[in-house]
């Protein structure tokens, strides 16, 4: 059943140009050596006998040094060599300083960028990074082979940007269909924890979410039932006892009952984490989620965000509060682990609202409660409003968290309905909900 790949940094030479791949993430422990995204790229480019350098680095760790990536390119390079990295809210200084630092150095390949700080840009992407050559928005497995196995420099390919050039604005799009597995192909080994995907996109269109396609004539698709089927029975047959769903609404997709008949029929003896969307949640949902906690313990993660209607509104995120009413106790009936998350400095937000939200989930059972603090991504609709809203940003907001990165990140700080110190009242009350998840 499984198709094994070189998992050597380099292969045999294509018919184009070699590349080296680098991934900087903001890893847990627990993390595989390499993130699912990259390694999806990795596994499509071996399969095309692309000639790939690879290394992951996670910057939150202790010992991580730009220079260390600096040298690992450097030493690599050839003026056939390319470099491709992918751009994310938690990376992009880093990015930007080891592209100035490469140029400084005379880097003679090209600088490929892709992720989703490029995805939502549509034009004139290269103000934020004008030292990069080529930019690729949208789902970057095909497209990024089919630029290295071109013979011409700068071929016309549906996502690829070339800068300088005029921009289509276009996403990459990718046949889920056709893209080899990183677990199948070996890239991804079997062990404790693993990051999965069953299908890409969010049928919703939150303001403040870079979930959702980055071509909007695309909502989301499903990798083959075929895939899936060999990817849980992969799960089942490893060992792998924490698995993390990356699906921004698990329940939305085609396929995900399929997903949990079969883990049931298995026996899963593990966690599954699943993101959901509340008001989706049905019957047969929750029956097959008791039949997994037999053996294993299924969590069921609700973004919430909040239960105002002015504060929905602004975000584009309606809720039906009376429909989550009825549900939850139906959850909680049933010992099924739940944790909503909250986003305090939304437009609209007063501490009394944020605290009214806090009691809210309480109220009605929620094993655990998260809340944070809201950033404008780029290319977002909130983004784009933020002057319109009166939105001021810091990126000096000294929040720890084992769970998330704020350091250099803009967040929120201040509107039209509440205070600089209103807001820090807000965290304070956020950081309290540790006391709160730790009782329950």
């Amino acid at each position: 059943m499984m198709r094994r790949v070189c998992r050597q940094t380099a292969r045999c030479f294509s018919a184009g140009r070699s590349l080296t791949m680098v991934s900087l993430d903001w890893g847990r422990p627990k993390d595989p050596p390499l993130s699912l995204g990259h390694a999806s790229i990795l596994a499509n480019l071996y399969a095309h006998d692309v000639e790939v350098g690879q290394k992951s680095w996670a910057i939150n760790d202790p010992t991580f040094r730009i220079e260390n990536v600096i040298s690992y390119i450097l030493d690599q390079s050839t003026p056939k060599r390319d470099l491709a990295l992918g751009a994310f809210v938690w990376n992009e200084n880093y990015i930007k300083d080891i592209i100035a630092a490469l140029r400084k150095e005379g880097y003679p390949g090209r600088v490929i960028l892709g992720g989703p700080q490029i995805s939502y840009v549509k034009h004139n992407v290269e103000k934020y990074y004008p030292l990069v050559d080529v930019f690729i928005r949208g789902y970057a497995e095909e497209a990024l082979a089919e630029l290295m196995l071109s013979p011409k420099l700068n071929p016309a390919i549906r996502g690829v940007h070339y800068a300088g050039k005029p921009s289509l604005g276009l996403s990459a799009t990718a046949d889920l269909s056709k893209l080899p597995s990183p677990f199948l192909t070996g890239l991804i080994a079997p062990q404790p924890f693993i990051r999965w995907e069953t299908q890409r996109g969010c049928p919703f269109s939150c303001s403040f979410c870079q979930h959702k396609e980055a071509d909007p004539t695309k909502k989301r698709r499903a990798f083959t039932p075929e895939r899936l089927q060999q990817e849980t029975a992969w799960i089942l047959e490893s060992g792998i006892n924490d698995v993390a769903v990356l699906d921004p609404t698990f329940n939305s997709g085609r396929y995900y009952l399929e997903i949990l008949r079969q883990l049931a029929k298995g026996q899963y003896n593990g966690k599954l984490s699943l993101q959901c969307r509340l008001e989706m949640v049905t019957i047969e949902f929750l029956e097959l989620v008791e039949e997994i906690n037999r053996f294993g313990t299924v969590v069921l993660e609700f973004g919430l965000q909040t239960i105002h209607k002015s504060e929905m509104r602004i975000i584009q995120r309606p809720n039906n509060i009376e429909k989550i009413k009825r549900i939850l106790p139906d959850v909680h009936g049933r010992n099924i682990e739940t944790e909503l998350s909250l986003i305090y400095g939304l437009p609209m937000q007063t501490v009394e609202s944020f605290q009214a939200s806090i009691d809210f989930c309480k109220t009605n059972g929620a094993s655990k409660i998260h809340a944070f603090p809201l950033m404008l991504l780029r290319g977002t609709s909130l983004h784009d409003q933020k002057t319109e809203l009166g939105l001021v940003e810091s990126s000096d907001i000294k929040l720890q968290s084992s769970s998330r990165i704020y350091n250099d990140i803009p967040h929120v700080i201040e509107s039209p309905s509440f205070s600089r110190s209103q807001w820090h009242k807000m965290a304070e009350m956020a950081e309290a909900l540790r006391h709160y998840n730790e009782k329950v």
